[in-house]
Order: structure tokens, then C-alpha cells, then sequence
């Protein structure tokens, strides 16, 4: 997990030196007990199941990838719809007297900035912020426990409800999608298979090395960054590549833009 925590650059370069050492002394292992001559003998069985083998690894981190992605796409889009309720929230409000319109207005803005400074902080090590839950108890209480007897727009009053449902399901969807993670049980599939072809990798050869190790390097560099790929995506709130919170502050900026102005 530490991988996480680390810029994309230091992270490709941590990947292709542990590729680099891993190959070289895998190489190094195997062509001490097995010379050029005697794995040519087996390079036509071996390329057979080798082929066979990375055509069913392949499909299964294709597979993998292909629904993580999409995941982390749904996780991107809860927090754009999150937002957008936040904003049709704080702008339907102006349509209520002073008291409501200043406790609703304020409320959302506080929400906004609890979600971007401290919930965004809690989810990057996969918890939930109380601070944030008070802010989001705070909104609905402002809307639940207003007069409705003395509301003169009862239709803008429906609408911040409805509004408020949908940012609530956003807020959850984020946190599904926060704690849906890959199972134990597929990690240890794609890492044992990932082992497995940088192994079958070490049963051929040449009789020029230098060529054949660049070869070796590449191909379980390949296969290290793809698992790297799939953890990154299986954790979109966490580490250093994640999922930004700047949506959250292209907002707080407009409500206190306009609470500015309404003053």
C-alpha cells in the first residue's frame, strides 16, 4: 500500500529497479542449473503452454481492469454529482426568507468545506469523518426543522428536499465505492499468475544474454505495472493518484462569492 502514497514518477521507478533485481536474479538462478543448450530443447513445449498460459492470465487481467475502471469512474462521477446537488441546493435557497435562505446558504458551504478539508483526509485511509457527519446532520436539520407554515415557496422548499435526497445518495455511492475493494482471493490469483509468467520468462534463452535480459526486464515490468494499474484503480480516495476534491473547491469559492454579494 505504500506504492500508493508515492508520486506516479517514484512509484514507476520503485517498480522498474524491483523488476530490474527480480529478473536478473531469477535469470541468474535458472542459468545456473539449466545452459543455453538445454533450454533450447524445451523452447517449442514451453512457448506452447507459455502462450496458452498468458492468453488466460491476459483475459483475466483485462477482465479485472476493464470493472475496476469503471468503478473508479462511478466514484469520480458521485463526487461531480455530490457537488452539483450542493450548488442547486445553496441557489434554490435564495428563494427563501432571510433567516432560512442565510442557515440553508451557510449550512451547505460549511458541508462543502468539511467534505473537501476533512472527509477527502478520513477516505484516504479508507475511514469517514465526523466532523463531515456533523455538517451533514446540521443540513437536513436546517431544512426538516424550518417552519413550513411560513415558507412562502413550499415548490422551492420540495425541490431543496429532493435535492438534498440525491446529494445523500452521492454521499453514500462515494463511500461504497471508497470500501469496494477486490476480493482477497482475486489479488492472490493475479499476483500468484503475474509470478508464474516472470517464471516461465526464465525457461528460454540466447546465446547473446544482454538482449534476452532487456527482454525479461520489460516483460515483468509490464506485468508489475499492471497490477500497479489495478491498485490504483481498486482504491480511487486513497494514495497519491487519487481522486481530486477540487470540484469541492471550485464550489466554496462561487458560495462565498455570492454569500459575499448578498451581503
Amino acid at each position: 500500500m505504500f506504492l500508493l502514497e508515492l508520486p506516479l514518477w517514484a512509484a514507476l521507478v520503485v517498480l522498474l529497479v524491483f523488476s530490474i533485481v527480480v529478473s536478473y536474479y531469477g535469470l541468474k538462478l535458472v542459468h545456473k542449473f539449466y545452459r543455453y543448450e538445454h533450454l533450447r530443447e524445451t523452447h517449442e513445449l514451453s512457448g506452447y503452454i507459455f502462450n496458452a498460459y498468458g492468453l488466460l492470465y491476459a483475459v483475466v487481467i483485462a477482465f479485472v481492469v476493464y470493472i475496476n475502471w469503471g468503478e473508479y469512474n462511478e466514484a469520480q462521477r458521485q463526487v461531480y454529482v455530490e457537488t452539483n446537488q450542493m450548488s442547486n441546493i445553496f441557489h434554490n435557497a435564495q428563494g427563501f426568507d432571510d433567516s432560512l435562505k442565510t442557515n440553508l446558504m451557510k449550512a451547505v458551504t460549511n458541508y462543502a468545506e468539511s467534505v473537501m478539508r476533512d472527509d477527502f483526509a478520513a477516505m484516504k485511509k479508507l475511514n469517514r469523518s465526523d466532523k463531515t457527519r456533523e455538517a451533514y446532520d446540521k443540513l437536513w436539520d436546517v431544512l426538516l426543522k424550518a417552519d413550513t407554515g411560513k415558507i412562502k415557496n413550499p415548490k422551492v422548499y420540495e425541490m431543496c428536499l429532493n435535492e438534498l435526497n440525491e446529494l445523500s445518495e452521492a454521499r453514500r455511492l462515494r463511500y461504497l465505492y471508497m470500501e469496494n475493494t477486490i476480493p482477497t482471493v482475486i489479488w492472490v490469483i493475479m499476483i500468484v499468475g503475474c509470478l508464474i509468467t516472470m517464471c516461465f520468462s526464465y525457461l528460454f534463452g540466447m546465446k547473446n544474454k544482454n538482449p534476452y535480459i532487456f527482454f525479461v526486464i520489460a516483460f515483468t515490468y509490464i506485468n508489475i505495472l499492471m497490477l500497479y494499474l489495478i491498485l490504483v484503480l481498486d482504491y480511487p480516495f486513497t494514495g497519491y493518484n487519487t481522486i481530486s476534491n477540487e470540484p469541492y473547491l471550485l464550489i466554496i469559492n462561487h458560495f462565498k462569492d455570492v454569500m459575499g454579494m448578498v451581503k
